[in-house]
């Protein structure tokens, strides 16, 4: 019987796992296990990122990509710290993540060491297991359980390893080296699958509503939808779930979302939730039945009243509901839906057709789905980026969409496109996202050209936080705190060995994106645009509308001018 570190057996465990690849930057508390990946270079790539948050949201969008664990590493104290963000990113949308952190040697625990940090307490909210590693022995075994946990609970798992620990010796043989695990799936109740069918065929105004969960069943989800001919509005987490193209498509709920589908939601009879925890029952319908669908007996009901849960898997829950119940081919609620869907991208085509320079960020979507291959990889920040793509971007059936929906951070973006090209590097990975939220992580752009991922970046560059300034206008506020200095992205681009490209006239525009596309480095597109757009909710509600006069109002008295508004035939589209 022959003895092994403890840290070459852990890397042989990860292997065992199917982990190919781990984010992160080495440092002297977690250089034990750099040099036992080191050792496996050939089988687990490690990706050295310039911010440690980087490697945590890569991490998350991997896991939300693929479904399989993301992996970071970082030394303990101040590494450790900067890993929080990506964290409860994974955390809040529910994705599997491990965390490797280390930490000072055992012998000076507590003795207020050089970057001593209580990382176990520092980690206890944003975890569903949260170790520090105390013995070689138990090293592998402990990390086998926050494997295991992380993908059962759907969490993060996070170990703090000092640095002493993995240099141990132990058994080459331990059992605890080989993986034997399966995740279950809750098996589907027959009397709630047959309550469902009952609900669904007395229905006339039926609505689906489809979440992230229902991303694994996208097949299932357009098929049953077809079935009881119903309109499907999406979460923003659950764009992609179905094609924006498919005629039964109403777009998605809530102020990022369209007027079609808030009207439906406030028309129906029976809501179908699939694989969501849609927080906002404002924009949800006002006592209708309801179906929830989902994998987590704790979601249902939590949000809505539910006449019928069905905890399982949403793909075969959907394969029986299609197959039993009740045809329809002729539903006039779908029909009604549809003429206001056809209103709609009338409008929106309106707002993409627009020409002028700077650029009207509806134009520019419109720009980037041109250049974009059926199976593009959006990975889209917070702020008006996300309203502008999730509006004016009609996702194709096998293009992805990929975005911090519950924790909502900024800087979400590149990270995602980074993870997007390593996992799929023959798919295209598109990053959009605004001037202040690149600002926050522009400098990991460098390790997309290190590493010779050829990502677009797409920068709305408006010089502001452009959301805060509306989210300010419609509490009846006055812009205050939002203004930016201006930073040439192409210019950055460019020395950080990328390509870039400053576009400040619409007729700029199309020549550059094409360039973008045939460019075989990753590219930063500096589009300059209109600092006035308004990413108006879908449907205005009385509270906005309130809001937003209130703010006019005090611009007049403070400031003594009226501020630039959008179109008043916009706003009224938008409101009556």
């Amino acid at each position: 019987m022959g003895k092994v570190k403890a840290s070459d057996a852990v890397v042989r465990l990860l292997e065992n796992w199917g982990i190919n690849h781990i984010y992160g930057i080495p440092g002297d508390s977690i250089d034990t296990m750099v040099e036992a990946l080191r050792k496996e270079e050939s089988k687990i790539k490690f990706y050295t990122v310039r911010h440690e948050e980087v490697a945590s949201l890569a991490a998350a969008a991997y896991s939300k990509l693929t479904g399989k664990i993301g992996v970071c590493l970082a030394i303990g104290g101040p590494g450790a710290i900067h890993l929080l963000n990506g964290m409860y990113d994974a955390k809040m949308d529910h994705v599997p993540m491990l965390v490797l952190v280390g930490h000072i040697p055992s012998r000076l625990t507590g003795t207020d060491y050089f970057q001593e940090v209580d990382t176990v307490e520092l980690f206890k909210d944003v975890a569903v297991y949260n170790k520090k590693i105390t013995s070689a022995e138990s090293f592998p075994a402990v990390v086998n359980q926050a494997i295991r946990t992380a993908y059962t609970k759907r969490g993060v798992a996070v170990l703090s390893i000092p640095d002493d620990i993995p240099l141990g010796e132990i058994s080459d043989s331990a059992p605890q080296l080989f993986n034997d695990f399966e995740k279950k799936t809750p098996g589907l109740v027959q009397d709630d699958l047959n309550d469902a069918v009952a609900l669904i065929n007395k229905a006339t105004s039926p609505v689906i509503l489809a979440g992230v969960g229902a991303k694994n069943a996208k097949n299932e989800l357009k098929a049953f939808a077809e079935r009881i001919d119903a309109p499907v509005a999406i979460t923003l987490p659950g764009k992609g779930a179905i094609s924006d193209l498919h005629p039964n498509f109403i777009g998605n709920i809530g102020k990022i979302g369209t007027k079609p589908a808030y009207r439906a939601m406030k028309s129906s009879d029976l809501l179908i939730m699939i694989g969501t925890d849609y927080p906002y029952a404002a924009y949800l319908p006002e006592g209708a039945k309801c179906v929830q669908i989902d994998i987590d007996p704790e979601k249902i009901g939590k949000r809505y009243a539910v006449t019928n849960g069905i905890v399982g898997d949403s793909a075969e829950a959907l394969d029986y509901l299609t197959e039993h119940v009740t045809p329809v081919s002729d539903r006039p609620f779908l029909k009604t839906c549809q003429d206001n869907m056809k209103t709609w991208w009338n409008w929106m085509n309106e707002d993409q057709d627009q020409k002028k320079s700077p650029i009207a960020p509806e134009a520019l979507m419109a720009g980037i789905e041109s250049i974009s291959e059926d199976d593009t990889i959006y990975s889209v920040d917070v702020g008006t980026s996300t309203v502008w793509s999730t509006r004016y971007l009609r996702l194709r059936e096998n293009q992805d969409f990929i975005v911090s929906a519950w924790l909502g951070t900024m800087g979400c973006g590149l990270p995602g496109a980074i993870a997007a090209k390593q996992t799929f590097p023959d798919r295209q990975a598109i990053a959009i996202t605004g001037d202040g939220a690149f600002a926050m992580v522009m400098q990991d752009f460098a390790t997309a050209v290190h590493y010779k991922m050829p990502i677009i970046v797409v920068v709305l560059n408006n010089k502001q936080l452009a959301f805060i300034k509306y989210e300010q206008q419609s509490a009846g506020q006055l812009k205050y705190a939002v203004d930016f200095g201006d930073i040439d992205y192409a210019k950055f681009a460019e020395a950080c060995g990328g390509k870039g490209f400053r576009i400040q006239n619409y007729e700029e525009l199309q020549p550059a994106l094409e360039q973008a596309k045939a460019s075989d480095v990753p590219v930063i597109l500096d589009v300059a645009v209109d600092v006035n757009a308004a990413p108006l909710p879908g449907k205005i509600v009385m509270d906005e509308a309130k809001g937003y006069a209130r703010f006019t109002a005090k611009s007049i008295a403070e400031n003594h001018k009226m501020e630039k508004m959008p179109p008043m035939k916009t706003v009224m589209r938008r409101f009556l």
